[in-house]
């Protein structure tokens, strides 16, 4: 289940252009800002732009209208023929093109197309004879929205400790900690939810395994002790049989 949807990638690029003017105003300023949002399967970005000349809007181009093409926003540039507006519209359409190819570009560098999974595991630190202080870790995922709780038996607590989202290395990482009674350890679930997962996850800190070298040693020393026990038991009924 995701809990989160796909980030979109933003693209703002400003250009300014000072035209001079023989108005007593003086001079006057041209600006447009162009506009590029990615949707991650909706197909081609959304491109917007907008003119201004001064503090003015005056011509404006959405790729999502009907018929895309630039708009007047200002009642003295309708007075323009139609061949300005075919150009003006045909070289709109060509930035446009320019930052879907750039904008792709963006998201292949910041990974914007695919969400990375977060590995977890929970950690295990004593604080004193009666306390612990139990940590859920997440790392390693993108982007960086997601949800870690702790639950005691199944009902939400509200005392663990909950660090900022921190950047590591392209992706991201994060931890939640409780501090429970020693021995109630298994009493308390991590929920961790992400994009990236397909379902939710639920981590319970297990106790350390002993390690295959350490079962080895024990089974050795069990399996000496019955031999030395059945050894010691043969010669004592030998004994016994013998008359000695």
């Amino acid at each position: 289940m995701r809990v989160v949807g796909q980030r979109t990638l933003l693209l703002l690029l400003l250009l300014d252009a000072l035209i001079l003017t023989e108005t007593r105003a003086g001079s006057h300023s041209l600006r447009y800002f162009y506009t590029a949002v990615s949707r991650p399967g909706l197909g081609e970005p959304r491109f917007i732009s907008v003119g201004y000349v001064d503090d003015t809007q005056f011509v404006r181009f959405d790729s999502d209208a009907p018929d895309p093409r630039i708009e007047p926003t200002a009642r003295w540039v309708e007075q323009e023929g139609p061949e300005y507006w075919h150009q003006e519209t045909q070289r709109t359409k060509d930035t446009a093109q320019f930052f879907r190819v750039y904008l792709n570009t963006l998201r292949g560098y910041y990974n914007q197309s695919e969400a990375d999974p977060p590995k977890t595991h929970v950690t295990h630190h004593p604080i004193s004879d009666h306390e612990v202080t139990l940590r859920c870790w997440a790392l390693g995922f993108y982007p960086d929205e997601i949800s870690l709780t702790w639950q005691r038996d199944g009902d939400q607590t509200q005392d663990m400790e909950l660090v900022e989202t921190r950047p590591s290395g392209g992706t991201f990482q994060k931890w939640a900690a409780l501090v429970v009674p020693s021995g109630e350890e298994q009493r308390y679930t991590c929920h961790v939810q992400h994009e990236g997962l397909q379902e939710p996850l639920t981590l319970r800190w297990e106790p350390p395994q002993p390690s295959i070298l350490i079962m080895g040693i024990i089974v050795g020393l069990v399996l000496l002790m019955v031999t030395g026990a059945v050894v010691t038991g043969a010669v004592i009924w030998r004994k016994k049989h013998s008359g000695e």
